[in-house]
């Protein structure tokens, strides 16, 4: 394992690596990938608080597997920490990315990800890879809680650029 590369390379990275979405709105200051997955993880943490007794678990079977109870908040929680990893190496592609880079980006974060696990090394390499070929695919239920937390933590971070920036432009 190669702990200084992969802390100062990879998720030193991470850090420098600002999210395309806001640069490409010529946002000031956008945030990085390393500050989206911290709040991502932030939003994670909250699925190991009770639930909201508002909260309909059990109108459908569908519904019930999404009771937080039933979710692997360990497991949620490393995925959303990680979930953008390939980014360092692969960057942060985007559905408004040349149309080539958009055809490529599994294969360029597939390899990214390769690449981290030689770098870090089994069996956590093994572990980020798998996390994030999980996120991936979307099929278990903790990498669907996981993309609707990132979408979310754009969403968030969205209203608060529009906060701090709009409402200077209005007055």
């Amino acid at each position: 394992m190669d702990s200084l590369t992969f802390i100062s390379d990879i998720c030193g990275q991470l850090k420098k690596l600002k999210r395309t979405g806001w640069v490409r709105h010529n946002i000031p200051l956008p945030e990085s990938d390393s500050d989206h997955m911290h709040r991502c993880a932030m939003c994670a943490l909250l699925l190991t608080q009770p639930p909201d007794p508002r909260d309909d678990y059990s109108s459908t079977p569908h519904n019930a597997k999404f009771h937080p109870s039933k979710i692997n908040t360990t497991k949620l929680l490393r995925m959303a920490v990680t979930h953008d990893l390939c980014e360092s190496i692969a960057g942060d592609i985007t559905p408004h990315c040349d149309s080539g880079l958009i055809a490529s980006k599994y294969d360029k974060e597939e390899e990214a990800m390769k690449k981290i696990r030689e770098i870090v090394g089994d069996p956590l390499g093994l572990e980020l890879f798998e996390l994030w070929k999980e996120y991936e695919e979307q099929e278990t239920v903790e990498a669907l809680y996981c993309k609707d937390i990132d979408k979310f933590e754009m969403i968030v971070q969205g209203y608060e650029y529009e906060k701090e920036h709009l409402q200077h432009k209005q007055k």
